[in-house]
C-alpha cells in the first residue's frame, strides 16, 4: 500500500473530527485526539545528566554513553552548564533567509510532493515576533505553551488537515549562536559548536577545509510547527544538536540496526510506485536525501519499526547516531544549533555510505579517502587516535592503495582525492535520467 493511501485514511479519519476552520477557532481542551493515541505509544530516549567533571570532554563523555544511547539513534544530554549570553543577543544583528514549508501531508505521486520554497529575509526580532504572532493565532491569543504532548498531537493533526498553509523556517544558516565572551562558560567550554568538528579525538579535524554543517555549525531558526524531515545525516555522519533558547523541538529517531526497515517502509508506504523506478532501498533512499519527505511515525510503528521520542529543551543536546533517521518539529520561536562529528566508530559506516554514494552517483560531502590518508599519516605519533581507528586507518590505506612513499607528498594525494570528487560531481549532473530513481516529472 502506498502513502497515497495511507495519508488519505490518515485524512478521512482526522477530518471527520474537526474541519481546519473549526481546529483554529476551537478551545484547547475541547480537542479531539483519539485518533492521534499513536503518538504516546512511542518511547523515549535516554536521557543523560552529566556532572561539571564528565562535561570536560565532549567526546570521552560521548564514547562512555554510547553503548547504552546507540540502540535508540538518539539521545538527550542535558548540559550542566548554562550560556551567560543568551542567543538573541549574540544574533541581534543577524539577518538570514527562510524558507516555506507547506504544513500537509503528501500523497508522494507524480501529481503530489512536497517542495520547500525560498521565503523572505528577516532580521532576529522579526522573526520572532511573526513567529509570536502565528503562535497566538492557534491557540486563540494565549501565549502560554501547551504541553509537549499536546503540541505533538496538534502538529500531526495540522499536517493531515493542512492544505495551503505554510509555516517559515531558517534552516542551514552559517553561523553560531555561542558567544565568544570569555566569561560565558558554555562558550569557552569544549561544547561550543564552532570548535566541536576540531577537538583532538575528532576524526574530521584531519578535513582541513571548512564544510557548513559539517565541521563548521549552522544555525534554525523555527517557529511554531516549522519542520526537520526524515533524513540520516551526510555520509551516515553523528550530529550533535544544541536548542538556544525558545520553544522545545520534539525529535523522532530510527535506530541504524533498523534503517534498512526504515527505507523499506518508506518505499512500499509512503512513496507511490509512479515516482520510484527501482524497487530497492536505494529507491527510497535518494528521495529521502531531499529532506523534503514528512510522514508519521504512525507508519513506522504500524511496520514494527522501532521509534524513539526526544523533545528538547532550551539547555539540551541531542545526538543522533550515524545512519539513525530522523525528524522533528518546533513547538514554538526556537533557535537551535547544529554541526557534524566522527569518531572512531563511524569509520565502518562512513566507508559504507561512500560506496553507497558512489554507487547512487552522489557527490560526497567528506572527502573520506583523503580522510584516510591524513589519518593514517599522523598515527604512528597520534596520541589521540585509539586502536581501532589506527588498525582501520592502515587496513584501508593498504586495501585502498599502497602506502605512499616519502616522495609522495601528502598535497598530491590530497589533490588525487579531490579531483575524484569533482568528477565524481560532474557525472552526477551529466547523468542521463535513465540512472536516476526520481522519473522525469
Amino acid at each position: 500500500m502506498g502513502f497515497g493511501v495511507a495519508t488519505e485514511r490518515i485524512m478521512e479519519s482526522y477530518t471527520k473530527l474537526t474541519t481546519r476552520k473549526a481546529f483554529r477557532r476551537i478551545k484547547v481542551v475541547n480537542i479531539d485526539f483519539r485518533d492521534l493515541e499513536w503518538t504516546d505509544k512511542i518511547k523515549d530516549c535516554p536521557v543523560y545528566y552529566p556532572s561539571e567533571q564528565e562535561f570536560e570532554d565532549p567526546l570521552d563523555y560521548l564514547q562512555k554513553i554510547a553503548n547504552e544511547a546507540y540502540p535508540y539513534g538518539i539521545c538527550k544530554i542535558v548540559s550542566p552548564v548554562k550560556a551567560s549570553i543568551p542567543a538573541d543577543v549574540v544574533l541581534k544583528d543577524f539577518r538570514f533567509m527562510t524558507h516555506e514549508q507547506p504544513l500537509r501531508l503528501s500523497k508522494w505521486n507524480e501529481k503530489d510532493f512536497i517542495v520547500y520554497k525560498r521565503g523572505r529575509e528577516y532580521t532576529y526580532s522579526e522573526f520572532q515576533a511573526v513567529a509570536g504572532k502565528a503562535f497566538r493565532n492557534q491557540f486563540d491569543g494565549s501565549e502560554d505553551i501547551p504541553s509537549a504532548s499536546y503540541v505533538e498531537k496538534m502538529f500531526w493533526k495540522e499536517m493531515a488537515n493542512g492544505k495551503k498553509a505554510t509555516v517559515k523556517y531558517g534552516v542551514n544558516l552559517e553561523g553560531s549562536a555561542f558567544s565568544c565572551d570569555p566569561d560565558d562558560k558554555l562558550g569557552k567550554s569544549k561544547w561550543n559548536l564552532k570548535n566541536f568538528s576540531r577537538l583532538k579525538k575528532s576524526i574530521l579535524r584531519f578535513i582541513q577545509t571548512p564544510i557548513p554543517g559539517v565541521t563548521d555549525p549552522m544555525l534554525y531558526i523555527g517557529m511554531l510547527f516549522s519542520m526537520f524531515a526524515w533524513h540520516v545525516e551526510d555520509q551516515y555522519l553523528y550530529s550533535i544538536s544544541y536548542l538556544h533558547s525558545g520553544a522545545c523541538k520534539t525529535w523522532y529517531g530510527v535506530p541504524s540496526r533498523a534503517a534498512s526497515d526504515f527505507e523499506n517502509t518508506v518505499r512500499n508506504h509512503v512513496y507511490c510506485k509512479d515516482i520510484i523506478m527501482e524497487h530497492s532501498e536505494d529507491s527510497a533512499f535518494e528521495l529521502l536525501s531531499k529532506k523534503t519527505t514528512m510522514f508519521p511515525p504512525q507508519i513506522l510503528l504500524n511496520q514494527r519499526v522501532p521509534v524513539y521520542k526526544a523533545v528538547q529543551k532550551p539547555g539540551e543536546f541531542v545526538i543522533t547516531f550515524p545512519r539513525a533517521y530522523h525528524a522533528g518539529f518546533s513547538h514554538g520561536f526556537n533557535c537551535g544549533e547544529a554541526v557534524n562529528f566522527a569518531v572512531s566508530g563511524w569509520l565502518p559506516f562512513g566507508e559504507k555510505a561512500t560506496k553507497r554514494y558512489g554507487n547512487l552517483r552522489m557527490p560526497l560531502v567528506v572527502p573520506f579517502e583523503e580522510l584516510l590518508y591524513k589519518g593514517a599519516m599522523q598515527f604512528p605519533n597520534s596520541s589521540t587516535i585509539n586502536r581501532f581507528a589506527r588498525m582501520y586507518f592502515y587496513k584501508n590505506l593498504i586495501r585502498i592503495r599502497n602506502l605512499p612513499s616519502p616522495s609522495n607528498s601528502l598535497g598530491t594525494i590530497c589533490s588525487r582525492a579531490a579531483n575524484k570528487r569533482k568528477r565524481e560531481a560532474s557525472l552526477e549532473l551529466n547523468t542521463e535520467n535513465s540512472n536516476r530513481i526520481l522519473k522525469k516529472h
